[in-house]
């Protein structure tokens, strides 16, 4: 099977049908016939007469989180080129675009280097590694508090390995995270790592106090982004109990992230996680707010926020 092949089997067939089983599989976990249609009253009517103030502190909250990434951003490329905050946003926001079409977000790299110098991209790619090291540290906190409410109040077989296999996956991230410089010092002694080996030196740049900092920052924004989520959900009726809530959609951004997903069905796995942990343990009353919330959140967060990312674009050709 040639490349053309595969990639029409991929774009064309499997991920199309993968959206359509999520889809279903989605509709099952609301409810099916009257349960659905019920629950959709209820989501037009608790939109209709939501807290517009609190919609409106949710639109607000949405660019300081582009924002915080930005900061995290511009942290990283002082030990690299150092970029005014306007730069470094666009730079951002133009990741978020590449990232949003291609598989696992791998494209944030090439979206952010387009602002940099060319011999300073490749340690920006490894900058770029940090800064989502440091994020997915956050998320796995805090889907590891959501796992281990999920063990006592939903006790299961899956949970408790799920839980146990998170703990490590995490101890093995923070020793990473904490001794990346140590990571540079192996990596000066592989020989088919010499032609980058300058480049991964930038490492060593990074002190255990930048490092902090930049938890702090990813801290920030999961709490902006986990915020968003459950005032947008309980504007739309799900009724999500506030605290119990904050730990089950930290869970639920958690499985997010380690589930892979491409773009096509990006959406469908979030719609699909959403209902599974609010719907399916009877957190939430309503399936239809929950997934609605969640998908508000996506375009709130990775589509606008990619859509200028891309128009942004122009200005790096203007610039060079």
């Amino acid at each position: 099977m040639n490349k053309t092949t595969k990639k029409i089997l991929l774009n064309y067939i499997l991920l199309p049908a993968l959206l359509v089983l999520l889809l279903w599989l989605i509709y099952r976990q609301i409810g099916q016939g009257d349960a659905f249609e019920q629950q959709w009253e209820d989501f037009k009517t608790n939109w209709r007469n939501g807290n517009k103030y609190l919609l409106f502190f949710v639109l607000l909250l949405a660019p300081l989180n582009w924002m915080m990434e930005a900061v995290k951003w511009q942290m990283l490329l002082k030990k690299i080129q150092p970029l005014p905050f306007f730069r470094a946003f666009a730079s951002t926001l133009t990741g978020i675009a590449f990232a949003l079409v291609t598989p696992n977000k791998i494209g944030d790299f090439a979206g952010r280097v387009l602002y940099l110098e060319n011999k300073n991209r490749l340690r920006a790619v490894i900058a770029t590694l940090v800064g989502n090291l440091a994020q997915t540290l956050v998320t796995f906190v805090f889907g590891i508090v959501g796992l281990v409410y999920f063990n006592i109040y939903h006790p299961g077989s899956w949970q408790l390995l799920t839980l146990i296999g998170a703990l490590a996956a995490l101890i093995l991230l923070v020793y990473l995270y904490l001794n990346i410089d140590k990571i540079a010092d192996k990596a000066e002694g592989k020989r088919w790592l010499r032609k980058i080996i300058i480049s991964i030196r930038i490492l060593k740049r990074y002190s255990r106090k930048d490092l902090l900092k930049l938890l702090l920052v990813s801290l920030v924004r999961f709490c902006i982004y986990n915020l968003q989520f459950l005032i947008l959900a309980n504007v739309c009726g799900a009724g999500v109990p506030w605290v119990s809530g904050f730990l089950v959609s930290g869970l639920m951004f958690w499985m997010i992230t380690v589930i892979p997903s491409i773009f096509l069905a990006d959406l469908g796995v979030r719609g699909f996680v959403a209902g599974l942990l609010f719907t399916q343990t009877g957190i939430a009353t309503n399936g239809v707010a929950i997934l609605a919330g969640s998908y508000i959140i996506w375009i709130l967060n990775l589509v606008i926020p990619a859509i200028i990312g891309s128009i942004l674009i122009l200005s790096v050709r203007l610039v060079k």
